[in-house]
C-alpha cells in the first residue's frame, strides 16, 4: 500500500511537470511570410523612395520579433539612404538623409519557424528602392517584410 501510495505521488508529480512545460513550450508562432505583389507594396507603404546607401551599421540583439523559448538573435541593420526620389509619402525631402531599419534572424535555438527578416539588406554606395512605414517611436523607418528593400544597382566593388 506504501508503494502505491509512493507512486500516486510520482505520477502526480510527473504530470504536473508535463503539464507545465507543454503550457510554457506554447508560443505565438508566426509563419514565413511571403513576399508583397508590386500592387501590395505600393497600397502598405507609407513612404515609397529611391535613392543611394550612404552607410550601413549592424548590430546583434536579442529578438523583438520571436518570443518563443530558446536563444534568439537578430541582426539589426541601420541604413543611412541619402533620398534621391520621393514616390510616396509626405516629410520626406529629396536630398534628405533618412534612417532605416532593417533586420534578419542570425540564431534561432531552438529552431522555429517564422518570420525571416529583409530578404535583401543593401550594401554601402548601393542604389535603391525602398518601400517603408514611419516608426515614429524610434523616428526611423521601416521596409515592408519582407521584400520592401529592392536594391536597383549594386555598388562597384573597390579592390
Amino acid at each position: 500500500m506504501k508503494e502505491l501510495k509512493h507512486l500516486s505521488l510520482v505520477n502526480t508529480l510527473l504530470s504536473g511537470l508535463i503539464c507545465g512545460v507543454l503550457a510554457l513550450g506554447t508560443a505565438d508562432l508566426q509563419a514565413a511570410k511571403r513576399p508583397m505583389s508590386q500592387k501590395e507594396l505600393e497600397k502598405e507603404s507609407s513612404h515609397i523612395v529611391s535613392g543611394k546607401v550612404i552607410a550601413v551599421t549592424t548590430k546583434m540583439q536579442k529578438s523583438k520579433i520571436e518570443r518563443s523559448l530558446g536563444l534568439h538573435r537578430d541582426r539589426v541593420y541601420t541604413i543611412k539612404l541619402k533620398v534621391a526620389s520621393v514616390s510616396k509619402g509626405i516629410g520626406v525631402k529629396v536630398g534628405q538623409e533618412i534612417l532605416i531599419e532593417a533586420w534578419q534572424p542570425s540564431t534561432r535555438m531552438p529552431p522555429v519557424p517564422g518570420l525571416q527578416g529583409h530578404e535583401s539588406v543593401p550594401g554601402k554606395g548601393d542604389a535603391v528602392k525602398m518601400y517603408l512605414l514611419k516608426n515614429k517611436k524610434a523616428k526611423s523607418y521601416e521596409p515592408l517584410l519582407p521584400n520592401g528593400i529592392e536594391i536597383t544597382k549594386k555598388a562597384k566593388k573597390t579592390k
